[in-house]
């Protein structure tokens, strides 16, 4: 168990062995430079990422610049890390497919460039440098779609190849170089002067300790003023010896260690002067910062009073907007019942109009068809007429046949028809002149009695011509 056990785990180290030098092989190969002291090439390529950014997106870069926000500052971390957590792993690895198989920088600037395109939009809108990188960490850390990205990458960017970075990486490294160096001559600088304030401190509070101390190191400079001092006075010493009190201005010069010892006191009250200078330049500094910070909270708290107070008035508005809604909403019920009862009542209307038509074009119906009654009636009566004036005529006719003696031998049998026959016309004479004004119903009806009358009428006169 322990010989498998150990078998597994020198496989196990010889794998991450070659993991190992599988990644340092690839920093070393592509990424020379990045990740050294003074991280050279990391500052050339944010550099020439600025200068990419502020060709294909001008806007965005003068937003950041108006929120205080250096692109290095977002892209330094993506480049340092290859988009390790920065993207989804799987976005990483697919952008690494990509890093590989190219064999050079260009997908990284690719990259950046695909996510400053997807999200730059978003940025536009924040008021503030934090705002806008937290959205954009929280916007780049929901890359999900690989696909997207790498095909906005290597497809949007063509123009973004090898010899364009390394024509902006030659234009670029001159000013990094002269800035590392620079600093380093500061530091330089900065870590001697350090120095020398504290062994003047030192000697400010212990002179014993920092003249021992100080005889190995400062020896020279000691006899090399002394020297100097005595040249100065073996060139002076003629006229001084040529002077009368020559003895007493030997006494009155002062001691060149002495005078050594009192510069450096003086320079040593100087420096811890200029300390405390400084230390008070960065507390007023640190205060002058709390004010501001002060100012900006007051500023802030009016600022959210202000649109606490706009927010109350929305608020307020958008309560009145809600009750006018509810009263337009109860107009509008009440318009549509209105407008329901109207289209009911028109249409009742409609259905009466309708009713009473019809019952119109039934009366013209039965108006029409008295009509053709009356004219049938009419044509009756002309006829009854005409037919009566043919009867009287005919009566007449045999009034004066009656009247003639051949006519009473003839009709002797039958005697008894004139007296019908004039009773007969005196009915016909006396129903027309009667009924002259009646309607035409009436004289209908008298017509067709008189025609029932007449016919008979009419047949014996027949048969009596006949005879």
């Amino acid at each position: 168990m322990a010989t498998l056990l150990t078998k597994h785990l020198v496989v196990l180290s010889n794998v991450l062995l070659v993991y190992l030098r599988a990644f340092v092989g690839i920093i070393d190969e592509y990424f020379a430079g990045y990740y050294t002291e003074d991280m050279i090439e990391s500052q050339v390529d944010q550099l020439i990422f600025e200068e990419l950014m502020r060709e294909r997106f001008p806007k965005l870069v003068n937003h950041l610049d108006y929120l205080g926000v250096q692109v290095p500052w977002i892209s330094g971390s993506w480049f340092l890390s290859i988009f390790v957590n920065v993207i989804p792993w799987e976005s990483v690895l697919r952008v690494w497919d990509v890093l590989l198989f190219e064999g050079n920088r260009v997908m990284l600037f690719r990259t950046a460039l695909a996510l400053m395109e997807l999200y730059g939009p978003a940025l536009v809108t924040t008021k503030d440098a934090g705002d806008a990188i937290t959205l954009l960490q929280s916007l780049v850390g929901s890359t999900f779609d690989s696909s997207q990205l790498v095909f906005t990458a290597c497809m949007g960017y063509p123009a973004v190849t090898e010899a364009r970075l390394k024509e902006l990486r030659d234009k670029h490294l001159p000013s990094v170089l002269v800035v590392i160096e620079e600093r380093s001559m500061k530091g330089r600088a900065l870590k001697d002067s350090k120095g020398i304030a504290t062994k003047l401190y030192s000697f400010k509070h212990d002179r014993g300790s920092l003249v021992e101390e100080s005889k190995t190191t400062e020896e020279s400079v000691a006899v090399a003023d002394a020297s100097v001092q005595l040249a100065s006075c073996s060139s002076n010493l003629n006229e001084m010896l040529s002077s009368l009190n020559v003895d007493s201005e030997l006494e009155a010069l002062p001691d060149p260690q002495d005078q050594v010892v009192w510069l450096k006191v003086e320079l040593c009250s100087l420096l811890e002067e200029k300390r405390s200078a400084i230390l008070r330049a960065e507390e007023l500094e640190t205060a002058l910062m709390e004010m501001v910070k002060e100012d900006n909270r007051l500023e802030l708290n009016a600022r959210i009073e202000q649109l606490e107070q706009e927010l109350a008035e929305l608020q307020q508005a958008l309560a009145d907007k809600k009750e006018q809604e509810v009263a337009m909403l109860q107009v509008l019920v009440r318009l549509e019942q209105d407008q329901k009862i109207t289209e009911d009542a028109r249409r009742r209307a409609e259905q009466g109009l309708a009713a009473q038509k019809l019952e119109v074009h039934e009366l013209q119906e039965k108006y029409d068809k008295a009509m053709q009654s009356i004219a049938e009636m009419q044509k009756r009566v002309v006829m009854a007429e005409s037919m009566l004036e043919a009867t009287l005529q005919y009566e007449s006719g045999q009034s004066k046949a009656l009247s003639s003696p051949r006519a009473g031998r003839v009709q002797s049998p039958r005697s008894e028809n004139p007296s019908r026959k004039i009773s007969l016309l005196r009915f016909g004479l006396g129903w027309r002149d009667k009924n002259k004004g009646k309607p035409n119903a009436e004289t209908e009806e008298a017509g067709e009695s008189l025609h029932s009358n007449g016919s008979p009428k009419k047949e014996s006169d027949t048969q009596e011509t006949d005879r």
